[in-house]
């Protein structure tokens, strides 16, 4: 019997767990041309709702999308001829007619190449010299207004969007960005949330005030236990409330370490899940993440890894405490620089006086192997 769990990758609407609101807003957003910035951890599911949404929208043909993982893209060159490939890939077909169409549209001419990779798939490529690169920069970049002009409507989403400050080139796109105001509608999404907050907050910076910021909220106890009962129970097995409670206590609701801990559970139960069951899943899930947590840990300073220790004893709060700094001997100068530290890291983040792990499960693996 297929497990009726799934992580790993974009989420398909059988798999989606409620999100109802949050694709009823961005579907919303989205038609009214509005640019928006989504953030949250990896792993909470930010990728899939944007995906899900513009599938939706696009089977409906009120919109279509180009996506673009900014992740490993190191140059403008290849940000150019990653963002054409996207782009002509999502608009036009066959090969030809997309050939033709670019040709028409991009003022420099730059040679249009048709590739072949590995797995024979076509790829589109621009071939231009150094002196054309910011010319052809920009003429991409106006692609999505071009294709608006035409009558059509599309949505742009770039992934991973902090990696742009490496690649030196905000300032050309949110130049290119603002003309096509009501127009296009982009979607911004990344989990370094220091970095991104730096972007779209600060006032010297090019996407300053340029986005409506999107909260993807947490997914709640009772739709979590409809979902995941729901499918032990369609496929003849039983799971008791009790242990979706404990999975929810450690994967704090995370979509994906939550079907993580579901789908392995599922494989490991016959008929009812019991302590022995869960308490194996644990395990194996654990050993499974144990190499990429320890990397992290290992990455850390000597004061990183204490206060992390303290931020776990103390629950996050009242973490100047005079006996936990002198137990993990550390000043309190050195306790707000490191804290600071681990917020630009990403490792935690602070919500009024609270302080916590951005992934659930680093934290459960600390308290477990570590602390």
């Amino acid at each position: 019997m297929k497990n009726p769990f799934y992580y790993g990758g974009v989420v398909s609407e059988e798999n989606f767990c409620n999100r109802k609101e949050e694709i009823k807003e961005l579907k919303r957003d989205i038609l009214n041309g509005i640019n928006i910035l989504i953030y949250a951890p990896r792993r909470f599911g930010k990728t899939s709702l944007a995906l899900f949404t513009l599938e939706e929208l696009k089977k409906e043909e009120k919109i279509n999308y180009i996506f673009l993982d900014l992740l490993g893209i190191s140059s403008k060159e290849e940000f150019i001829n990653e963002y054409f490939n996207a782009l002509a890939q999502a608009l036009e077909t066959p090969v030809e007619k997309a050939v033709k169409f670019f040709k028409d549209i991009l003022k420099i001419k730059p040679s249009v190449k048709v590739i072949f990779d590995n797995t024979g798939k076509t790829k589109f490529q621009l071939e231009f010299s150094k002196d054309e690169l910011s010319q052809t920069l920009k003429d991409v970049l106006t692609i999505p207004l071009k294709y608006t002009e035409k009558g059509k409507k599309i949505c742009v989403v770039f992934d991973e969007f902090q990696e742009i400050e490496l690649l030196g080139i905000e300032n050309e796109m949110r130049s290119q960005i603002q003309l096509q105001s009501n127009k296009v509608p982009y979607i911004f999404m990344g989990s370094k949330k220091s970095i991104l907050k730096r972007m779209f907050l600060e006032k010297k910076k090019a996407f300053y005030k340029s986005v409506k910021h999107f909260q993807i909220k947490e997914i709640s106890k009772k739709d979590w236990v409809e979902f995941i009962q729901g499918k032990f129970n369609k496929t003849g097995k039983e799971i008791d409330v009790l242990y979706i409670e404990k999975i929810l206590s450690i994967t704090k609701g995370f979509p994906y370490y939550t079907q993580q801990f579901a789908y392995e559970l599922w494989e490991l139960t016959e008929n009812k899940v019991n302590n022995e069951i869960f308490n194996k899943m644990v395990k194996l899930v654990l050993e499974r993440e144990e190499d990429m947590f320890a990397v992290e840990w290992d990455n850390l300073t000597p004061n990183q890894r204490k206060v992390l220790k303290i931020v776990i004893e103390k629950g996050g709060v009242h973490l100047y405490d005079e006996h936990l700094l002198s137990k993990y001997e550390i000043k309190i100068g050195s306790l707000r620089k490191t804290l600071l530290a681990l917020l630009e890291k990403d490792i935690l983040d602070k919500i009024d006086n609270r302080y916590y792990f951005q992934d659930p499960l680093f934290e459960y693996w600390l308290k477990n192997r570590i602390y």
